[in-house]
């Protein structure tokens, strides 16, 4: 049976995938782990696991080593969407509240609807309006009732860099119409972990504690796997179904 999944369902396990994100992270930081060290190994973790199942299958052996070609693209899509949102928001996550963080980052990234507009001349729909609002209003909503929601002004400013590096790799993922699988994650985690590496590195080397591994490790599948596979695969089915 051919089953149709529609993108709604997609969106929604994304989302719930990227839920456990803050969670997780305090989880990783409380058993003395460092922003640095959760974000290099969490992605490095997830390439190795991508890598090791793409090379066990022969026909994503040879996607892989098909797209190859495009390296460069690779490159500066892992360097937006993987290396500018775990290292700004893991870090953003060790200075402000979960929910202010989120709410920064979606609102961020909401940049992607007018990027697709001018550039790639995309309609925005009045549901894409509502949608963008909506993510402005819990922002306002956080800062005027926060209560026990805080954070300092550096965490702001790291969320939004997430945000940003995120919402300009949606948009050129787009653009260079990159496909959705596990041997673009292999690429896309690769040089990821090239990257992160070097902020793990500059802060020593130091390896989270044996406690913190049980949540790093739900961080490689959750979100780092789960979440990236299910929004990519999102976008590849919204761009289906609108010009099939």
């Amino acid at each position: 049976m051919n089953i149709r999944i529609r993108p709604e369902i997609f969106a929604l396990l994304a989302a719930i995938a990227n839920g456990t994100i803050g969670p997780l992270n305090r989880f990783g930081f409380a058993s003395g782990a460092s922003h640095h060290s959760i974000a290099f190994i969490k992605c490095f973790g997830a390439f190795l696991i991508v890598l090791i199942f793409c090379l066990s299958r022969s026909n994503m052996r040879k996607e892989l080593l098909e797209t190859r070609s495009q390296t460069w693209q690779f490159a500066l899509l892992s360097f937006l969407g993987v290396f500018c949102l775990y290292f700004f928001e893991t870090w953003a996550f060790a200075e402000a509240s979960i929910p202010l963080v989120s709410f920064l980052i979606y609102a961020a990234g909401g940049g992607t609807i007018f990027l697709s507009a001018i550039i790639l001349k995309e309609k925005i729909g009045i549901a894409k309006l509502i949608a963008f609002l909506f993510l402005l209003g819990g922002v306002w909503f956080i800062y005027a009732y926060e209560g026990n929601v805080s954070g300092s002004r550096l965490g702001v400013i790291l969320a939004l860099l997430g945000g940003l590096g995120y919402a300009i790799f949606i948009f050129m993922s787009k653009f260079f119409d990159v496909k959705s699988g596990v041997p673009q994650l292999v690429w896309l985690f690769g040089f990821g972990s090239l990257y992160l590496f070097i902020p793990w590195g500059y802060s020593g080397f130091i390896m989270p504690p044996i406690a913190a591994y049980w949540s790093i490790g739900l961080l490689i599948v959750l979100p780092t796997i789960g979440g990236f596979w299910l929004t990519t695969r999102l976008f590849k089915t919204v761009k289906q179904v609108v010009f099939k």
